[in-house]
């Protein structure tokens, strides 16, 4: 399984998020979009979830 969890670039934001200077993280697995949040750390929280639920089969 892989998990990857980057910035959302500012193409990908609408403009009214782009005005008020909006970070948002993308959680992506196997090449799909899994989850959006509003901090890396809970992307990352999700992502070590995801990971630790494939361990457990």
């Amino acid at each position: 399984m892989n998990v990857i969890v980057h910035e959302r670039d500012s193409e990908h934001l609408s403009r009214e998020a782009r005005a008020m200077g909006a970070v948002v993280w993308d959680v992506i697995q196997n090449g799909e979009l899994v989850g959006i949040f509003p901090s890396q750390d809970e992307a990352d929280a999700y992502r070590r979830s995801l990971e630790e639920a494939q361990l457990q089969g």
